[in-house]
């Protein structure tokens, strides 16, 4: 263990790696851990899915009410990752030719879901890609509590 942490509170934190398309698959690596969580972190990966609004959907299976979910994202939509019908914003609006906010879809979506936004700031961060070239990101990172 790590110093300053009991075995009461290490009994008490799960970190692993899951499939954030298939959040109903997610299992513990410890048998005697919940399938439902008090805080769940997802950085930098929703604009990656192949899927993001199904992620979304599945957040409020595994979240326990007054749970916190932390997402950051730079809302960078590419067609590599993500098709463009999948997409949470980032375009123009077809028919009114207004802007589709991503951050406006995802309250949308999240509050659709159980959850009310508790934080938001914009959260800055470099990439490096190789020795000579670096990304300079600015993320918009939000905090969610499900409603009891």
């Amino acid at each position: 263990l790590e110093p300053g942490v009991t075995p009461n509170v290490a009994s008490k934190v799960n970190f692993f790696v899951g499939d954030a398309c298939n959040i109903d698959d997610l299992s513990p690596m410890r048998e005697d851990a919940t399938t439902t969580y008090d805080g769940v972190v997802m950085a930098n990966l929703l604009c990656r899915l192949p899927d993001p609004v199904r992620c979304l959907n599945g957040l409020n299976r595994i979240v326990n009410p007054s749970g916190i979910v932390v997402l950051v994202t730079p809302f960078s939509w590419l067609t590599e990752f993500t098709p463009r019908g999948k997409w949470l914003g980032g375009f123009l609006d077809p028919v009114t030719n207004e802007e589709i906010r991503s951050k406006d879809e995802l309250q949308t979506i999240m509050e659709g879901n159980g959850f009310t936004k508790i934080h938001e700031e914009e959260m800055p961060l470099v990439i490096r890609e190789h020795a000579r070239k670096y990304q300079y990101i600015v993320s918009e990172a939000t905090a969610w509590k499900k409603n009891d």
